[in-house]
């Protein structure tokens, strides 16, 4: 096997050897070579020393950055390629699952280094300089046989260690589409309470790549989107993680519409929708008020504008970024506008220049989405081929979607007619704009004054 290590990595091993240690290349970029997937960060580890290892670089002219030296990690600058270096190493971690070793001590082969990582396929090293592959866990045959299993035998060990290993598990198990070795997801379901030891940020990062599970090597969304999400939950992880998420498990839903219950719902929403991180959150959330709406008033009405404070509350929780909380929110708050598609094309063309045309385009997909995770068929949906198709011909007519593209401004508003600066001048604008929406060959000054006349 040809691993194609770059000039740069095969000058980093030939330092390595001329100062006592074999530069192994471990990890996800061996896996994914040997299984014909595209590789993207290189981690090396080998015998040498924290100390050793900045040393021996920094004479060699290569930046180096001290990321974790307490345990092991250097991170290495070569050849505009950047390589985190981590020395053979065994953990040892305290009770509850939290991410970071509370030790480690330094080892000198990689056979004992293996057996701290999380994963056989993930504890796979290729020598630098003669690609000679060592496999202390038995990974190879566990990528034969397209299995995800714990380096330890007992899974327990690893698990409880780093309760993220247990969302890790169900990402990979989805992005490489295979299966979970039947002790290793044993133990996943018995830690999955050492969930609660991890940061929500890390969290939030797992749930991200699982949404993204389909993009990371092209597996189809059912197959590795919603198969994930369904690991997270079959290993009890949703409780954890997610238990406002976990309580719309088996809640029915009226048949003439859904064919699943509202978690498994909502689970194929996210896959099937665009792959698009902000989406697919939403998607996954957008009925999450649905149990309880159900338990106040004996319906689901209303559930969107409750299920759209429940998800800004999640979201904060697991501190998605501003931006995204304010857009994931704001399409749950309006998936259920036009479901039956009655609305007037100029209450359309309004709406449509009143969001803008990022949302509104957003709102088309999870219109879809959410009608597709209701079948779970990839079924036109009327409503939102209409919308598209208006959207499109508004953009083919020049409409403006923003006062800027106005073709008068406020200030030639005020000039024209003597007015002075008052909150009136902004009222006049969006009139004009909205009136624009529905006759947008009006958007010339002649016009637009001759309606701010009557306006005034």
């Amino acid at each position: 096997m040809s691993f194609d290590f770059e000039r740069e990595l095969i000058k980093l091993g030939e330092l390595f050897r001329q100062n006592g240690g074999r530069l192994f290349v471990v990890g996800g970029r061996v896996r994914n070579a040997l299984l014909g997937l595209p590789v993207s960060d290189t981690d090396i580890t080998s015998v040498l020393r924290p100390d050793e290892v900045t040393d021996i670089c920094l004479a060699a002219g290569y930046k180096i950055v001290p990321k974790g030296i307490a345990f092991g990690m250097v991170e290495i600058h070569a050849g505009g390629k950047v390589y985190e270096h981590t020395t053979f190493r065994s953990d040892r971690y305290n009770e509850g699952g939290a991410h970071r070793p509370e030790s480690v001590s330094f080892s000198d082969s990689p056979e004992t280094d293996a057996f701290r990582r999380d994963f056989t396929v993930n504890a796979l090293y290729a020598d630098v300089l003669t690609g000679e592959l060592v496999d202390p866990t038995g990974g190879m045959a566990d990528l034969k046989n397209r299995l995800i299993r714990a380096t330890s035998a007992d899974p327990r060990k690893i698990l409880g260690d780093d309760g993220l290993r247990i969302m890790r598990l169900c990402r990979f198990a989805a992005e490489l589409g295979f299966d979970i070795e039947e002790n290793t997801l044993s133990a996943a379901k018995e830690c999955s309470g050492l969930l609660r030891d991890i940061s929500a940020e890390r969290i939030r990062e797992e749930l991200d790549r699982i949404l993204l599970s389909d993009v990371k090597y092209g597996l189809p969304a059912e197959s590795s989107v919603l198969r994930g999400l369904g690991l997270l939950d079959e290993v009890g992880a949703i409780d954890v993680i997610l238990p406002e998420f976990a309580a719309c498990r088996g809640v029915e839903q009226s048949k003439k519409y859904h064919r699943f219950p509202v978690l498994e719902h909502m689970e194929r929403t996210a896959a099937m929708s665009a792959p698009d991180n902000t989406l697919r959150i939403a998607c996954l959330l957008h009925d999450v008020a649905k149990p309880a709406v159900l338990k106040e008033q004996g319906n689901m009405h209303g559930h969107d504008r409750v299920s759209a404070d429940m998800a800004r509350d999640i979201m904060t929780r697991l501190r998605y970024d501003n931006r995204t909380v304010s857009d994931a929110v704001w399409l749950i708050a309006h998936h259920m506008f036009d479901l039956d598609g009655n609305a007037k094309e100029s209450t359309l063309k309004k709406r449509f220049v009143h969001w803008g045309k990022e949302r509104s385009y957003a709102l088309i997909l999870i219109r879809e989405a959410d009608f597709r995770g209701s079948v779970g068929e990839y079924i036109p949906v009327p409503t939102a081929d209409r919308w598209r198709r208006i959207l499109k011909d508004m953009e083919e007519k020049n409409t403006p979607f923003s006062e800027k593209e106005l073709a008068v401004t406020g200030a030639e508003i005020m000039e024209r007619f003597g007015l002075a600066p008052s909150p009136k001048i902004g009222e006049i604008k969006n009139a004009l704009l909205m009136h624009t929406a529905v006759k947008p060959s009006d958007n010339t000054k002649e016009k637009l004054f001759d309606l701010t006349k009557d306006l005034i």
